[in-house]
């Protein structure tokens, strides 16, 4: 009976195999396309949420009124003051206890160091002490490949005193306590709590995942943790080096950064480190700016809004709830817009400027 030749059995089969093959490429294609464009919807999603947090605590900030910065200054001088006059072997002048009898110049000065660290700082940008040696490393890049010089900067640490709130746990950060429980930990409480009239203290602050990209790059996250209202057990915690995930409270805003950097704007210079007290410290603008794992850039200018109010750690008076005034970064003519609320008047900037690149 006729049937098929040879060669036509292996025509067949050598089309059957091209078409399979290139279905399963076209299939595995589709599959990583897929993968990639939940991975950058993700992304997307965390950046915009790192977007809202950082946009509330830069307009909810709580400071010193300018009478109290004026006696930080002053406290913090007479410390500078008395520590030079004791390491020249001077002698302190006022070195004299309550009932007239002499204190030593030592213990003057640390009582002196103790009224000047009363005066807590509420806003402190830094380098992160817990990544020495460690720095964060973004390369521009089209596809797969790296293109130009890398580009690095250190690990920041920046702690904040806000009158309210800034972020709410989200469904990962209950699950990742569940986790922790799973496994016979605890998360540590570091005695950080929202006082009677909503003000709390927190830090943004980087962890490393060790771990890296496909371009061999870094990865960090990036989260908000509580931070102890009481200084000194503030102290012992920061040089303990707590892992950010193991912090009772804490929130992951991005899991993948390979690059990050605060800055803040102020008399005609960007500043990578700064400090606020009062009032008469603030800056016009801060800046956030991440790049993520998948080659997101975002850079997001604020404009400062502040409080005059009691620092978190210390006892509020009930009487003095609506007295605090405050005022923020105007717009970029210098005036800002006011809102008016009970008892008190507030300063606000007009929110975030933003960017974004891919």
């Amino acid at each position: 009976r006729p049937g098929f030749t040879l060669i036509e059995l292996s025509m067949a089969m050598v089309i059957g195999m091209i078409v399979v093959f290139a279905a399963i490429s076209m299939f595995q294609t589709i599959q990583r396309a897929d993968i990639i464009a939940d991975v950058r919807a993700e992304e997307i999603s965390q950046l915009r949420r790192t977007q809202a947090v950082v946009s509330r605590a830069m307009g909810s900030l709580l400071v010193m009124s300018r009478d109290e910065q004026t006696q930080a200054t002053q406290a913090r001088e007479r410390r500078d003051t008395a520590e030079g006059q004791l390491l020249a072997g001077e002698e302190i002048g006022g070195s004299q206890g309550g009932d007239g009898e002499g204190i030593s110049g030592s213990d003057f000065l640390d009582a002196l160091d103790e009224i000047a660290e009363s005066y807590r700082a509420r806003l402190v940008l830094e380098p992160d002490p817990r990544f020495e040696g460690i720095t964060m490393v973004r390369q521009v890049r089209i596809g797969e490949t790296a293109l130009g010089q890398p580009e690095a900067t250190v690990p920041q640490r920046m702690e904040v005193a806000l009158s309210a709130p800034c972020v709410i746990p989200s469904f990962e950060d209950v699950r990742r306590r569940y986790r922790i429980a799973q496994l016979g930990l605890e998360t540590i409480d570091v005695g950080s709590a929202i006082d009677e009239v909503g003000a709390v203290r927190g830090a943004f602050v980087f962890r490393d995942e060790r771990r890296v990209n496909d371009l061999g790059l870094r990865l960090f996250s990036f989260w908000w943790h509580p931070v102890a209202g009481d200084s000194i057990d503030a102290m012992v915690f920061e040089d303990a080096g707590l892992d950010p995930a193991m912090i009772d409270g804490a929130v992951q805003l991005m899991d993948e950064v390979v690059w990050g950097r605060w800055r803040f704007y102020k008399e005609g210079e960007w500043r990578e480190e700064f400090q606020v007290l009062g009032e008469l410290d603030l800056a016009a603008y801060g800046e956030l700016e991440l790049t993520t794992s998948q080659n997101h850039t975002v850079s997001w200018l604020f404009e400062l809004a502040w409080t005059v109010g009691v620092d978190p750690d210390e006892e509020s008076d009930a009487s003095d709830e609506g007295e605090s005034e405050g005022e923020g970064a105007g717009d970029e003519s210098g005036q800002g817009e006011d809102s008016e609320t009970d008892g008190g008047r507030t300063r606000e900037g007009r929110g975030a400027r933003q960017g974004i690149t891919s």
